[in-house]
């Protein structure tokens, strides 16, 4: 139902936001399932980019409740100012799940790009190198390698490679974390505009580090159990 739904945003399948609306839609069920958004999406608006059809494209649906669903679907039609998609239902998944807000430790290098405050944008050549110490999809808490001290709000490009998988991502500075002399130690950031492929990408390296966690657990206790018997 079209009046459940806040906005639609398109990606293609390289994970790259490509139209985003948040009016000129609407839904049309062919009576098979019942979710909310069944089967068929048309998208309407100016300025659209183009589509081949039966090109795979990953929808992302938030509902005015705040709720978030990914969908796999395929372009059936466009003519430069309608877009129509087939939507598998059966691959729909929640992106709203307890890893968007729990944060794991960790320690792996990251690459600061560029930084960007209000107009201004400083990039660096070469780039300057940090350390990301807790990540969640919502964000990373890190340190960074420079002399400058950011501020909050300041928009910080960085890449980090996850289990071989690059991440290339936008944070913004929520709060910075210093010691009781006034030294810098990291910076409580914020992700922006994170595409749901790039939240897979996160996620994946998560679920990898949690179970790292408990095969580590798992063998000590199993010292443990050597050692007491």
């Amino acid at each position: 139902m079209s009046e459940k739904i806040k906005s639609i945003q398109v990606y293609n399948q390289s994970g790259e936001l490509v139209y985003e609306c948040s009016k000129g839609f609407s839904v049309h069920a062919r009576g098979v399932h019942r979710n909310p958004v069944d089967d068929i999406l048309v998208l309407k608006g100016k300025n659209m980019p183009a589509f081949d059809m039966g090109t795979p494209v990953d929808i992302v649906i938030t509902a005015r409740n705040g709720e978030r669903q990914k969908y796999f679907c395929k372009v059936a039609f466009y003519n430069g100012n309608q877009l129509r998609l087939i939507i598998d239902t059966e691959k729909a998944r929640s992106l709203e799940n307890h890893r968007r807000y729990y944060r794991i430790k960790t320690a792996i290098n990251c690459r600061i790009v560029d930084i960007t405050r209000g107009e201004d944008v400083t990039a660096y050549n070469p780039n300057l190198y940090g350390k990301i110490y807790d990540i969640n999809i919502g964000g990373v808490f890190m340190a960074v390698e420079t002399p400058e001290k950011y501020r909050v709000d300041d928009l910080i490009s960085l890449t980090a490679i996850l289990n071989s998988n690059k991440l290339e991502v936008t944070a913004r500075v929520l709060r910075i974390q210093e010691s009781d002399n006034g030294e810098v130690l990291g910076y409580r950031c914020s992700f922006v505009s994170i595409s749901p492929h790039k939240e897979d990408l996160i996620s994946s390296y998560i679920n990898y580090l949690q179970l790292e966690e408990r095969r580590v657990e798992i063998e000590l206790e199993k010292l443990e159990k050597g050692i007491s018997e």
